[in-house]
């Protein structure tokens, strides 16, 4: 992410702080965690499941002393993972921006180590001319911004792009990348705003120790407008609460016998 933007976490959403303005916006990442993903419900259960099977004798030794504990160890498994390969995926984008920028990283991180061929490769084979990297895409217009991962000039057209390390490719990466697209204004790491360029196609470059996969995505205006809808609804969420539930109008404790139980007695 551009250090010439800061952020900061309200409310459990990331915000990005305008460095002329002061102003707030969500980040694209945040207003995306508005769409339904009942998949990772089922994802997360199976990863305590498999680390209760895994860990089985782990697991029983820290219940031995702390029952709590186990349960939490068992709960937090996909967290665990997710930072794991957070950890990773930074370092891999970290990697790729330094060759984009066309510097030398002699002793890549052991980590980086699997997807620095795949990365080489691409590079060969595209020799794309970098314009942007990690800066960020603002709209003025619908109150959002993100860091993009990569623009540059391939072929003779301006590419925006976005580098996953996920087993998988997901639809929300064309309605982030719709997102930037469409901004009003591009920051740079040294805090200069100027007009967001004009995009001619986005692309989504997909390496994993395996393999490396480079496929277009669609931007357009339909895109576009699907990612507006999650940030109609990410403004709706928090709206504010206030007077939906009222007061305390009657209550009845535990311990307490009403007449009529009184009565009965």
């Amino acid at each position: 992410m551009s250090e010439g933007v800061r952020t900061i976490h309200q409310k459990g959403s990331r915000y990005y702080v305008h460095p002329e303005t002061g102003d707030l916006a969500p980040s694209v990442t945040s207003i995306l965690n508005m769409e339904a993903k009942p998949f990772l419900q089922q994802w997360a259960a199976g990863m305590a499941a498999e680390a209760a099977v895994d860990d089985l004798e782990v697991v029983q030794r820290i219940a031995a002393r702390d029952r709590q504990a186990a349960v939490d160890y068992l709960r937090f498994a996909a967290k665990r993972y997710t930072k794991l390969r957070a950890d990773v995926g930074s370092l891999v984008h970290d990697f790729f921006e330094l060759r984009l920028r066309g510097e030398e990283v002699p002793y890549p991180h052991h980590d980086v180590e699997p997807y620095v061929a795949h990365i080489e490769a691409w590079l060969d084979r595209y020799q794309p001319e970098l314009l942007h990297a990690e800066d960020v895409a603002w709209s003025r217009e619908h109150e959002y911004a993100g860091s993009f991962d990569f623009m540059v000039k391939i072929n003779g057209k301006t590419v925006l792009g976005d580098l996953k390390t996920s087993k998988s490719v997901y639809l929300s990466v064309a309605a982030q990348l719709a997102a930037y697209a469409h901004a009003d204004d591009l920051i740079t790491v040294d805090r200069k705003i100027q007009p967001f360029p004009k995009i001619d196609a986005g692309a989504v470059l997909h390496v994993t120790p395996a393999k490396a996969e480079f496929r277009p995505v669609k931007i357009d205006r339909a895109i576009f407008d699907r990612f507006l809808t999650l940030r109609r609804r990410f403004t709706d969420d928090r709206a504010s609460d206030a007077g939906i539930i009222g007061r305390v109008a009657w209550a009845n404790e535990a311990g307490r016998l009403t007449g009529t139980a009184r009565r009965a007695g």
